[in-house]
């Protein structure tokens, strides 16, 4: 098991929660990656690894989910058939949740199976007092809006969409190493494309700790929100310019060429939808096999049709009910939109089924096609698995070469375009 722990200006606590991994394991790997953090947190790099944690550094700030597929890039190479569980670097993660997530992981990647291990903060902790178990404002927020976006994606519910405590068996880690993003938005791209890229998602309950007032968080509200809801804010735009830019210059070319206007009319409708077709086609193409365009346009015309029965039905009952014209569009609008999104994501141009590699163990669900299960697991049987100790065999032993070589200057710096 590889602990990979991204790291960007940390203070004392992660220090702290090396110590606390190696006292509860003596034998735990603890992979730490300096994301160009600079020369005045050296001291605290140099002492985990005099602490034996293997350290890499980028030479400069390139975000967590860079830092993220660095240290996966990293054990793929050096510890192949190893599991990962990543932990946030300022303490909001115990270690016996940790481990927790790490007994897991082991036992699904013992079974092959293509799996995320969610550490989701559910249950309170009772030796934090009133303060450590307060939920910050903007993070509460904030994981509230991803879990309502991430539901009407995906059709699925996960309760902690922003947690950083995750698992990964081997099986996905070259997956993982083909999602994009650099900053926070890669951890929920992962939960998106997961669900269109035949990868299950496990939920484990762990203990809630927050710092008060959550001052150690790196997270842009603006920039980095901007990043996370780039499907939608992207949509939006695409129905913009598509479902109205380029209805009214097709509507007023055709007339302009002497077109009648109902013909010109139904001829701008079907260029802006054959238009807005192409362009979410490309939009909602992140994980899986892409679907034939034929059958993806088949179900966008159902779809079209539905909505603009939708749309219609609306109108009348809201101008029915005395609404005004302006305010019965604006509610309509805001009622389909989201609907037209959903099902374009979870019908329309949902990826084909991965064929599954025969040297694979996967494991059957009931989910739809082309979505894979998200369970939660019994925090009793988690429990039962700690107490008893259980910990899958190592697959790795370290040499005595390896372990020579881990001397904090042996460690080359990492350029910024460099994925390992």
């Amino acid at each position: 098991m590889i602990i990979l722990i991204p790291a960007y200006k940390p203070d004392q606590s992660l220090v702290r929660l090396a110590h606390a991994l190696k006292a509860q394991d003596a034998s735990a790997e603890i992979l730490v990656i300096d994301d160009g953090s600079g020369n005045t947190y050296a001291p605290i790099f140099a002492e985990l690894h005099l602490d034996g944690a293997i350290v890499r550094t980028h030479t400069v700030n390139r975000g967590k989910g860079a830092a993220l597929r660095t240290g996966i890039a990293w054990t793929k190479a050096n510890r192949p058939g190893e599991v990962i569980v990543t932990a946030d670097a300022d303490g909001q993660h115990l270690p016996r949740d940790i481990f927790r997530v790490g007994v897991r992981t082991e036992t699904a990647a013992a079974a092959g199976q293509r799996t995320i291990i969610l550490g989701v903060r559910t249950k309170p902790d009772p030796n934090a007092g009133e303060e450590g178990t307060k939920v910050p404002l903007r993070s509460k927020i904030g994981n509230s809006a991803t879990v309502g976006f991430f539901a009407l994606a995906t059709g699925a519910r996960v309760a902690d969409t922003q947690t950083g405590l995750r698992g990964f068996t081997p099986q996905i880690l070259d997956w993982l190493l083909q999602i994009p993003g650099d900053k926070y938005e890669y951890e929920f791209s992962m939960l998106l494309r997961a669900t269109r890229a035949d990868v299950e998602l496990v939920q484990v309950p762990i203990v809630k700790v927050y710092e008060p007032g959550n001052p150690t968080s790196h997270f842009r509200p603006l920039q980095d929100s901007a990043l996370i809801y780039a499907p939608l804010l992207a949509f939006l735009a695409s129905s913009f310019v598509t479902g109205f830019l380029v209805d009214a210059i097709a509507l007023f070319v055709l007339v302009g060429m002497g077109a009648p206007l109902l013909a010109a009319v139904v001829g701008a409708r079907v260029i802006s939808a054959l238009t807005n077709f192409t362009v979410n086609r490309m939009l909602m193409h992140d994980g899986g096999a892409r679907p034939s365009a034929s059958s993806s346009l088949v179900r966008y015309t159902v779809l079209a049709v539905g909505i603009l029965a939708a749309n219609a039905a609306l109108m009348e009952t809201l101008t029915g009910l005395g609404v005004s014209l302006l305010v019965a569009k604006i509610l309509t609008e805001l009622i389909l939109i989201p609907v037209s999104f959903a099902v374009q994501r979870r019908w329309v141009f949902l990826p084909t089924q991965r064929q599954e590699n025969p040297r694979e163990k996967t494991t059957a669900t009931n989910a739809p096609s082309g979505l894979r299960a998200v369970s939660y697991e019994s925090a009793r049987v988690e429990a039962t698995g700690i107490r008893t100790g259980v910990r899958a065999p190592p697959r790795y032993a370290p040499s005595s070469s390896t372990l020579a070589s881990s001397s904090l200057g042996a460690y080359p710096k990492i350029s910024p375009t460099c994925q390992s």
